[in-house]
């Protein structure tokens, strides 16, 4: 008997060796949609801070707390090759307000009327003041480099091939299997990921260090009022920026005289 369950044993172990009765590699679909929160923490064992997640395939929002910065809203569509940070200023759109009548002496105030057209001229006072259009934030162009990229990507690049199961795992209330790559990604460092069957990154671990972990996640069509620039920001394109001063710099120069290049001293005389 014990020589069957040692066989039995044996047997398992081998198939799982070879890849058989591993579970599938996660399905990763351009198609993904969530909301997806946790914490994040570096590599150096810097505190973890809370961060919310939004994708809709390849549009993805990143509310989280950036090193130097503070507080950020990412915005980044890959299809458009478009990211910006954006940064509210705390102003609110302004709505012509009409003015109230002047009340005379021992008289209530009035409410604000249209005033009607006086026959002598056919014209009319105005009645409201103009809106003064404010900028209510401003959202910076970033490189793509710089724009977040999902979790999953990483792992959907490394392809089944060159990733291993080992073991089961559970986060955030949600099943998954832990991945790692078959080949260490450098010396000493190993790490593993916790990924739901439909290709979700709930947690992502390296050595003792959880650098990613899940705490709710929500599938679905997200708004796609979220991914875009929200109306009333103004954009800044620091590269454009950057070049329009090198313009108005080279403009200027023509009209004060300022040579292009610097000009050479006359030779000596002999």
């Amino acid at each position: 008997m014990r020589t069957m369950f040692l066989a039995a044993v044996a047997s398992a172990a081998l198939l799982a060796g070879c890849g058989l009765g591993a579970p599938d590699y996660p399905q990763f679909g351009d198609t993904t949609a969530y909301r997806i929160e946790g914490r994040t923490a570096t590599a150096n064992g810097g505190a973890p801070t809370q961060t919310v997640i939004y994708r809709d395939g390849p549009k993805m929002r990143v509310e989280a707390t950036l090193p130097n910065y503070g507080a950020a809203t990412i915005v980044y569509d890959e299809s458009t090759s478009a990211a910006y940070v954006l940064n509210p200023t705390g102003q609110t759109s302004v709505t012509p307000v009409a003015p109230a009548a002047t009340a005379q002496p021992g008289q209530p105030a009035q409410p604000a009327t249209a005033t009607p057209a006086t026959p002598a001229t056919g014209t009319a006072a105005p009645s409201a003041t103009p809106a003064t259009p404010q900028v209510i934030g401003v959202a910076v162009r970033i490189d793509n480099a710089d724009a977040p990229q999902p979790f999953e990507t990483a792992w959907a690049a490394l392809g089944s091939e060159n990733a291993r199961s080992v073991g089961e795992c559970e986060v955030a209330g949600e099943d998954g299997h832990e991945w790692t790559p078959r080949e260490a990604p450098a010396p000493g460092v190993e790490r593993t990921a916790c990924i739901t069957d439909d290709g979700i990154v709930l947690r992502v671990r390296e050595n003792e260090t959880v650098l990613w972990e899940a705490t709710s996640l929500q599938r679905g069509e997200q708004d796609s009022a979220l991914f875009g620039v929200p109306p009333g920001y103004q954009l800044i394109d620091p590269q454009a920026a950057a070049q329009a001063v090198g313009d108005n710099m080279e403009q200027l120069d023509s009209v004060t005289g300022a040579p292009e290049t610097p000009q050479q001293a006359p030779p000596p005389r002999g």
